[in-house]
């Protein structure tokens, strides 16, 4: 007997900037999966070019759209500072909820976000979209496998000359900036990487050096795990060149992610991947990020519908902001004053 498929979940965009035409064309790309039904902006003609393009109802009232009985879940992708309000505000009107990370400012945040979708048995789901991939995911398949872990380096570089919404001038330096936009990335493959462990000792360094905007630009991070094991994280937004490596040092030899895309174990190539994905991926568009979203709504759709999936959700998504706010201390405590000052 062929069992029906579960119908696509019908999805509200909250926030129609720049980085919502990557998940909306995600969920084109998957009607199997989900259908955004409708979009909403504060900036109405925003709201009316999304809903135009993707057969979608604008709204310019998040609680209209919270209102609307046939939607199922909300896709947040607004300005940091307010994930955690409106995320909160989705579920207690009984949405699920995919938030683009971070999932909330601050770590009290982001457990209470998971305590409420605990509450109300739904899901909280965050988009730390860089874990949807064939490599990341063959790492995770083989870590057992490969003899111990011993240390964990990962670099992730771009260059961006001065803010890409006018949201990010706007954020004080203790608010964070590359340690709360960037370092989520980095720091959720460690977390996939170390598995349930969190660090027992954090250290960060941050520096500011672009005048565009008043948080830092530039960081190193350095964990110490249970076991003796080791994580490094190197981010920056000055770098001419985009970077993105990812390596993983056992007893038994060397577990590398070369431009996200590219596994290799002892320089023997494990993933490549589709032709297409990979251009020159040392420049800004290099590299095709469409398969990262695209896999994300679909296993998004696994989760809503109680199926193994690869979700950061709940509690574990939590987990990293509650680093991240260690992470932000951290650097705040050990950052020169004149490190975060301009150099001209």
């Amino acid at each position: 007997m062929v069992q029906n498929a579960p119908r696509p979940l019908k999805i509200a965009m909250i926030g129609c900037g720049r980085i919502s035409l990557s998940h909306l064309d995600a969920i084109a790309a998957r009607p199997q999966d989900a259908t955004v039904v409708a979009v909403f902006d504060s900036d109405v003609y925003l709201a009316r070019k999304a809903a135009a393009r993707f057969g979608a109802s604008a709204f310019t009232s998040l609680d209209d759209v919270l209102a609307i009985a046939e939607v199922d879940a909300v896709l947040l992708a607004t300005p940091n500072h307010l994930h955690a309000v409106q995320a909160l505000a989705a579920l207690r009107a009984g949405k699920h909820v995919l938030v683009e990370k971070p999932a909330a400012e601050t770590g009290e945040d982001a457990l209470a976000l998971a305590r409420e979708a605990e509450t109300r048995g739904l899901v909280l789901a965050v988009g730390h979209t860089f874990r949807h991939n064939e490599a990341v995911r063959q790492v995770e398949a083989r870590l057992q496998s490969l003899g111990r872990l011993l240390s964990l380096e990962v670099s992730m570089c771009v260059r961006w000359d001065g803010p890409q919404a006018p949201w990010w001038a706007e954020r004080k330096a203790e608010d964070g900036l590359i340690l709360s936009l960037f370092a989520p990335h980095a720091l959720d493959f460690v977390q996939l990487v170390m598995g349930a462990d969190d660090p027992v000792r954090v250290y960060a360094e941050a520096a500011r050096l672009q005048s565009g905007w008043q948080g830092e630009d530039e960081a190193m991070i350095v964990m110490a795990y249970p076991g003796r094991r080791m994580a490094s994280v190197h981010i920056s937004y000055n770098q001419p060149t985009v970077q993105d490596r990812k390596t993983l040092y056992f007893d038994t030899g060397i577990l590398e992610i070369e431009h996200g895309e590219i596994l290799r174990w002892n320089d023997e190539v494990i993933v490549m991947p589709p032709p297409g994905v990979l251009g020159d991926p040392r420049k800004l568009g290099g590299r095709s990020l469409s398969h990262y979203f695209e896999d994300q709504i679909a296993e998004f759709a696994k989760a809503v519908r109680g199926g193994p999936h690869r979700m950061p959700t709940g509690y574990d998504a939590a987990r990293l902001i509650v680093l991240i706010d260690r992470v932000r201390a951290s650097a705040r405590a050990n950052s020169a004053a004149d490190s975060i000052d301009p150099p001209l």
